[in-house]
């Protein structure tokens, strides 16, 4: 067991913050400034996404397979971390500064795609870390409490203030601000990064890594239920901008009372979501924030003006706080069971796979904004004025996280039911 101070605790936990903000200003707003800005087809654009999902998803499995049989005086993951961390915030800044005039769409599909992995290369050995360092109940769940502060701080950032802060300050200087200190934040949580010498041994081979993963029936459950899970979230922070725009306008500051309500309610609430899972398990916990998620959804169906949006956003901050919080619980579980099984700490192989299966499931994502696009026939100019576009909206915010979440609580009672077998 690895023994970390206080300090270096927070200082590992520390690098949420910037990668949240990162990544979720990318997912709110780039598809957002692309379309919108820069007036490129947003059916092609959603179409290509489809693609780079799938390439990225692939690399996550490679990436995470490379990590558990790394070996150096500097650890398995630590690296990887000092490595990619600058790109990922450099390719950040090279998004919202392009530096070419025409060809937008060659441009982006490419930055994104380097975007995208030195993203999985800093996150999946950032996040390979947390099993390993803290194996203790008590640990974890300190380290986890901080983690969730800071990720929901980085939330708040690049969900809530990441529009309102590139329109009154440009697009190019929020990339430029934004990606100084998502970089100070990586960098910063190396201090607090300490890996476990005995866990360097050689692991599986690919081929039989992957084997003895998939035929961990509990993790093939988590990973469809933690697919679902992201689908919906991503798809309201994707959304989000269009609905507050073209559905029920607010205003820029109504726009950061909206997504910024549901992140300050989603800290607080974090902590009972951790209590309740000790007293109904974390499994009932994960149940019943997807019933949650789904009823306050539906709210968006009949939102007319921004008062009801941003107490719908608010409302919403409960379950987002429990699913941010009993997720990666989940998977940590999932993850010690393998290792007593298989005599191997194989934390890589596990967010690689889990990565390249959420990848692919998130390219689910692009598909529905492709068939809006197309099916709503949007245009940015007009689309205020179009009760397709309106309507359309309005089902896949508030219509289409039902049927997720309700998929979501099954598949729970599932894992459930095989855990007391």
């Amino acid at each position: 067991m690895t023994i970390a101070s206080r300090s270096q605790k927070v200082a590992y936990s520390f690098s949420q913050f910037g990668i949240n903000m990162l990544w979720q200003s990318f997912n709110t707003v780039a598809v957002f400034y692309y379309v919108t800005v820069l007036h490129v087809s947003g059916v092609v654009l959603s179409s290509g996404m489809m693609l780079l999902g799938v390439m990225s998803a692939l690399l996550n499995l490679v990436a995470g397979h490379l990590s558990d049989r790394t070996n150096t005086r500097h650890g398995r993951r630590i690296p990887y971390i000092m490595v990619a961390s600058l790109p990922f915030a450099v390719l950040f800044l090279l998004l919202f500064h392009p530096f070419i005039s025409r060809d937008y769409l060659v441009y982006f599909f490419v930055v994104t795609f380097l975007f995208d992995l030195s993203f999985t290369l800093t996150t999946l050995n950032i996040e390979a870390l947390y099993p390993e360092m803290y194996r203790m109940e008590a640990e974890r769940s300190y380290v986890s409490a901080w983690q969730q502060f800071f990720g929901i701080l980085g939330m708040v950032v690049g969900v809530a203030l990441v529009k309102p802060i590139a329109q009154i300050c440009g697009w190019g200087t929020m990339g430029v601000l934004f990606s100084i200190i998502g970089a100070l934040s990586m960098y910063a949580s190396l201090y607090g990064a300490v890996e476990n010498p005995q866990y360097r041994e050689t692991t599986f081979r690919m081929k039989q890594s992957i084997i003895e993963t998939i035929k961990n029936t509990e993790f093939v459950i988590f990973v469809v239920v933690n697919v679902l899970v992201q689908l919906a979230t991503n798809m309201f922070v994707l959304l989000s901008s269009f609905y507050t725009k073209y559905v029920v306008a607010l205003s820029a500051i109504q726009g950061v009372a909206f997504l910024g309500a549901l992140f300050v309610v989603a800290i607080p609430v974090s902590f009972l979501w951790a209590k309740l899972s000790i007293h109904k398990t974390v499994v009932r916990a994960t149940q019943l924030a997807a019933l949650g998620y789904g009823g306050i959804s539906l709210l968006f169906l009949f939102d007319r003006n921004p008062i009801l949006v941003i107490l719908t956003g608010l409302l919403l901050g409960i379950p987002v706080a429990g699913f941010l919080v009993l997720i990666n619980v989940l998977l940590a579980e999932v993850i010690d069971v393998d290792a007593k099984n298989t005599g191997k700490r194989r934390e890589g192989m596990y967010l690689g796979m889990n990565g390249l299966l959420v990848r692919l499931g998130m390219s689910l994502q692009y598909v529905i904004m492709a068939m809006f696009f197309s099916t709503s026939h949007f245009h940015p100019l007009v689309a205020s004025d179009q009760v397709q576009v309106i309507w359309e909206l309005r089902m896949l915010m508030g219509g289409l996280p039902v049927l997720l979440m309700l998929l979501v609580i099954w598949l729970l009672e599932r894992m459930q039911s095989y855990r007391v077998i």
